[in-house]
């Protein structure tokens, strides 16, 4: 048992690192060949968005080098001035800030990141609520679903799954709509959380300019999520007006119509992300996107799991109610896996592309943040492990009629699930301010 926790901890922390974000941090200052000042970032920037000015406030003329989006070029300002301030928009969102010194010899101070105290909340709730709603989905889709139609787990030669769903239909209803209650509220989280962070960007840039903001990078990511949440809550609407809403087995059609624009919407973050900003850009984009939704799909189906399962169970008798929750458990630990083995698949490749050296973990804030993110990540692993290896054999045997009781494995299930669920929060919280430190 022990060998299988030290392993458990050896794959979160390959699987940890993914979706940090690059800062356009100033690297170096020099002159450029006629009179003026070079900038260096150590990140894209946009110059729709670039600022220099006076010490006094006012503005000096800069333009980003067409031929690297990383170099600032400000013409005829070498004697000018003593000092200059600088302000940049990153592509990835990121406002940093500083202050040039041109005499004797052009230098830059340290760069300051420029954050709203509405940035780091609304990131998280935007963040937290679209992998909830992808969880949502693949729960109700690929796991209740398929156990509505099979029948669930039974022992050999108990008839056919009819008689087991109209006893089941009642408290199933119960839970499908508290999946819907859930379903809407992280909708209204994920829009809430996209509007503050649009508006705390626009106030670090002192701008009222969304238009502008719109066609940088990190506004058509923005704008991307927007579409792909209005879509999949449009295609929602539908369901839920539909004969099909409380349905246990809603036509697959209604979960690709809703799934494919959440997609959109993961991918719009991973293109604005760290990702974007290597020379593999294409590979780091698609493998920081599939991260992202098997990240969703398991952890935001531990709340659908955590709405759906408990109410269903209620009013069943104690044999059905353990059916249902072997095969709830069963099918969705099947999900888990997969989703842990690309969490640790793409997790791999993105640290070897985010950290330069194995110090960087303690020696860096990036660093020792991430170990705050593979301890929590490390705990989540262990409870689903236990879910897997000691939850999941009870309720099935208990199912198959091998014992008669599921020996409180049902009531230690819902403990696990709101402790795994506790354990996401805090991950995600980890991650909202591992994105807002730049990487080594």
């Amino acid at each position: 048992m022990r060998a299988r926790i030290w392993l458990s901890l050896a794959i979160a922390l390959l699987a940890g690192p993914a979706g940090a974000s690059a800062h356009s941090i100033l690297q170096a200052v020099g002159e450029t060949s006629g009179a003026g000042v070079r900038l260096s970032y150590s990140a894209p920037v946009e110059e729709a968005f670039v600022r220099i000015t006076t010490l006094d406030g006012h503005p000096v003329a800069a333009f980003v080098d067409p031929a690297d989006a990383q170099i600032i070029v400000t013409p005829g300002v070498t004697g000018a001035e003593p000092d200059l301030r600088w302000r940049v928009l990153s592509r990835d969102g990121h406002v940093t800030e500083g202050r040039i010194n041109l005499t004797p010899s052009p230098r830059g101070n340290a760069t300051s990141s420029r954050r709203s105290p509405l940035s780091i909340p609304s990131d998280v709730l935007a963040f937290a609520a679209l992998l909830g709603l992808i969880g949502m989905l693949g729960v109700r889709f690929v796991v209740i679903a398929p156990a509505w139609r099979t029948g669930g787990t039974r022992p050999p030669g108990t008839g056919a799954a009819d008689a087991w769903r109209r006893v089941l239909g009642p408290s199933l209803d119960r839970g499908i709509r508290a999946w819907w209650i859930t379903w809407w509220c992280l909708v209204g989280a994920a829009g809430f959380g996209l509007a503050c962070g649009v508006i705390g960007l626009l106030s670090e840039l002192d701008s009222t300019d969304i238009g502008t903001l719109s066609g940088t990078r990190w506004g058509l990511a923005w704008v991307a999520q927007v579409v792909g949440l209005c879509i999949a809550a449009a295609v929602s609407a539908l369901l839920f007006r539909s004969s099909s809403r409380d349905a246990p087995d809603p036509a697959r059609q209604w979960g690709y119509g809703i799934a494919i624009p959440l997609g959109i919407a993961a991918a719009g973050i991973s293109w604005a992300g760290h990702a974007s900003a290597r020379t593999d850009a294409g590979i780091g984009i698609g493998l920081d996107a599939i991260h992202l939704s098997a990240t969703g799909i398991w952890l935001g189906g531990l709340a659908a799991l955590l709405a759906i399962v408990p109410r269903a169970r209620r009013g069943l008798s104690d044999a059905d109610a353990t059916r249902f929750a072997a095969a709830v458990v069963v099918r969705f630990s099947t999900v888990a896996i997969l989703c842990v083995a690309t969490l640790v698949v793409t997790g791999v490749y993105r640290a070897i592309a985010e950290l330069t050296a194995f110090n960087d973990l303690g020696d860096t804030g990036y660093g020792r943040a991430l170990l705050v993110k593979l301890i929590v990540f490390s705990v989540l692993l262990i409870g689903g492990v236990f879910n897997r290896l000691v939850l999941h054999p009870r309720l099935e045997r208990a199912a198959l009629g091998l014992r008669e009781t599921d020996g409180g494995a049902g009531h230690t299930l819902r403990i696990s699930l709101a402790a795994e669920i506790a354990g996401a929060v805090v991950l995600l919280v980890v991650v909202g301010v591992l994105v807002n430190l730049p990487p080594p």
